[in-house]
């Protein structure tokens, strides 16, 4: 609910779903500020949003979301080069120890990097 408390957070959003693959926007988002959390209250998907590691028919991807409002359904150049210069990397790496952050491949998510180890 808007305006309420959890674990000491103020939700924002009150938009809720019953399907669970559909992308919903964050409560901890405020259209203004952007996100609310403190840095060390992020989950690792929030970091690296909005791009989401995924499993492609058992390759590991790094993929763009493209319900992003800012960035939209296509990767730019920019975006591309920071993860195929490190970051993506970096996410590979985070994922071997944390393989529930790898969510299943959506069609309609452009694959930013593939991963090749």
């Amino acid at each position: 609910m808007v305006g309420k408390f959890r674990d000491g957070q103020i939700i924002l959003g009150g938009y809720r779903t019953d399907d669970p693959e559909e992308e919903v926007p964050c409560t901890f988002l405020d259209p203004q500020k952007g996100c609310i959390l403190k840095g060390e209250d992020k989950p690792f998907d929030c970091s690296i949003w909005p791009l989401r590691i995924m499993d492609k028919g058992g390759k590991l991807v790094i993929a763009l979301t493209p319900t992003c409002p800012v960035i939209g359904a296509t990767p730019d150049k920019a975006l591309v080069d920071l993860v195929q210069g490190g970051l993506g990397e970096t996410i590979f790496e985070y994922a071997k120890t944390h393989p529930y952050i790898v969510k299943e491949y959506r069609e309609g998510f452009p694959v930013v990097f593939i991963y090749s180890h």
